[in-house]
């Protein structure tokens, strides 16, 4: 058996603490150097339950295959955008936002919430899995919470939340189900240019 060296209780510990890091980082209101910045939990993350013995496919960080029910997961966000944009107000074209800033915020989502955080509450639940999904789907929609409250727009604040909560759990149980975050990631930074035409204040 491979040495470790940190214990899995210690990695746990930097992945929840990493998300702290990353909520604190969403009111960054440069959105540039918030692009480069918020790689930074899922790096910390990410390292620390490789550090911890977790291996790149225990992270999801494996190319592989979309299988058919994955992929039904997938297609079931998509179906679900246009009523996200009926809640919001169209914006137009940035090129900035569409072209870096969107990319950028998928990676650091995807790096964070399913190559780190969803293994540890997979592994935290160990057994039902179900209900790891749901732990991982329910801090991934608070962590949208503190940007999107900035808005004050009620409507706003909860069609984001729920959107995100509901995305947690297709994408988490697609992410779980296929062992490989990469489709999803090409789903996140497509959906996020589209966002990136929206606004929710």
């Amino acid at each position: 058996m491979q040495k470790t060296r940190l214990s899995q209780p210690l990695a746990f510990g930097i992945v929840f603490l990493a998300g702290l890091l990353f909520t604190a980082l969403t009111l960054l209101t440069n959105e540039t150097l918030a692009s480069f910045v918020n790689l930074i939990p899922g790096i910390l993350a990410v390292g620390a339950l490789l550090a911890a013995g977790f291996t790149a496919g225990d992270c999801n960080l494996k190319p592989g295959p979309l299988s058919k029910r994955g992929g039904l997961y997938l297609l079931v966000t998509i179906l679900m955008l246009p009523a996200l944009y009926l809640t919001g107000r169209f914006t137009g074209w940035n090129w900035t936002a569409a072209l870096f800033h969107a990319p950028a915020s998928a990676i650091a989502q995807e790096l964070f919430f399913r190559c780190a955080l969803l293994p540890v509450c997979l592994a935290i639940m160990k057994g039902r899995p179900v209900a790891g999904v749901l732990l991982h789907a329910v801090l991934f929609a608070l962590w949208h919470l503190p940007k999107v409250a900035q808005s004050g727009q009620l409507a706003g604040i909860i069609a984001v939340v729920v959107f995100t909560f509901i995305c947690g759990i297709l994408w988490g149980l697609q992410v779980q189900r296929d062992r490989t975050v990469y489709w999803l990631l090409g789903l996140h930074a497509l959906a996020l240019v589209a966002n990136s035409m929206f606004t929710w204040g």
